[in-house]
């Protein structure tokens, strides 16, 4: 059955393919996999008609609410043990509360993922996300933040697993609020990746964040839609999203489509894309001082990371999983 995925909130020119993203999936409703979390008693409930933002509906879904009355840290783990998981997690900060989350997706099969942040005033969100499923597998996780006034929102969203990767992010900041957004992924042999993510900044000086890095390997496939809205009333705001992409073959394929879209006048909104080959020079130089070129090309590839490598305060735990999926 043929799906029409993840669209853009603006529309650019169909000859660009780059709106919505259309594939061919034949999904088999299964038993589905449990969730396992750490840091907090909660009941994993079963419910039905679950959606998100990219368009994929299911019967069933497992639901998890968690909310947070003190500071806390929590991990999730899901692993495909029936090969088939659809579930949507609800995080509920209260006020003043400061909580770091860890959620982690792998195994093998079909996974299809909703996750709705709310923080309210004065509290901070530290959410990491790793997707380390298998190489064929098929990965859709849609996120969406609800960022209260005087509140950070930060998300970490490493993207490693899945032929098939589709993601979705939305969010809305009050005033004075923060929201990172930080995305590393890599692309091999045929993968297809394909990102849509939307911040609206509703309140003055709210300050929203999108820094992401990948590097494609042999024919993988990589679509970025990044818009930033400046909406009415959202004066002295600041907006600024980045891509990064650096390719290791001539036969990817990299699409970026970056947008602004302003409604009021005093706000700061910037963008930039940099999608290039790697360096031949850098990989010569790097060979004459007796280092492999498998060698070189992981330096390189991890030098591109470091930028959001070096903002994380778990950064020796994500680069032992980034390390071990390079190997």
């Amino acid at each position: 059955m043929k799906y029409i995925l993840n669209e853009t909130p603006v529309r650019t020119s169909n000859n660009f393919r780059i709106n919505d993203l259309t594939l061919d999936l034949n999904i088999e409703e299964k038993e589905l996999s449990k969730v396992y979390i750490k840091g907090i008693e909660v009941k994993t409930i079963i419910k039905n008609d679950f959606n998100s933002r990219i368009n994929l509906q299911h019967n069933k879904y497992n639901f998890i609410g968690l909310n947070i009355f003190k500071d806390s840290n929590i991990e999730i783990n899901s692993n495909l043990e029936t090969n088939y998981l659809v579930d949507q997690i609800d995080i509920n900060l209260k006020e003043n509360t400061t909580s770091n989350f860890i959620i982690k997706y792998s195994g093998e099969g079909y996974h299809n993922s909703k996750i709705c942040i709310n923080t309210n005033k004065n509290s901070t969100a530290n959410i990491t996300i790793l997707n380390l499923l298998s190489k064929d597998s098929l990965s859709f996780i849609s996120l969406e933040g609800s960022i209260d006034e005087n509140s950070n929102l930060n998300i970490n969203f490493i993207d490693l697993g899945g032929k098939v990767r589709v993601n979705n992010y939305y969010s809305i900041l009050e005033r004075n609020s923060i929201n990172n957004f930080n995305n590393i992924y890599i692309g091999k042999k045929e993968d297809r990746i394909d990102m849509n993510y939307y911040m609206i900044n509703k309140g003055e000086n709210s300050n929203s964040n999108i820094e992401i890095s990948g590097s494609l390997f042999d024919d993988s496939h990589k679509s970025f839609k990044g818009t930033i809205d400046f909406v009415k009333g959202s004066i002295n705001s600041i907006g600024y999203e980045n891509e990064n992409c650096l390719l290791f073959s001539d036969k990817t394929i990299s699409k970026s489509l970056p947008m602004l879209l302003c409604h009021e006048e005093t706000v700061n909104g910037t963008h930039s894309v940099s999608t290039g080959k790697v360096d031949e020079d850098k990989l010569f130089y790097l060979e004459t001082r007796g280092i492999t070129k498998e060698k070189a090309r992981k330096l390189l590839m991890m030098a591109s990371f470091n930028k959001i490598l070096n903002r994380l305060d778990n950064k020796d735990e994500i680069l032992k999983y980034i390390d071990e999926y390079i190997k």
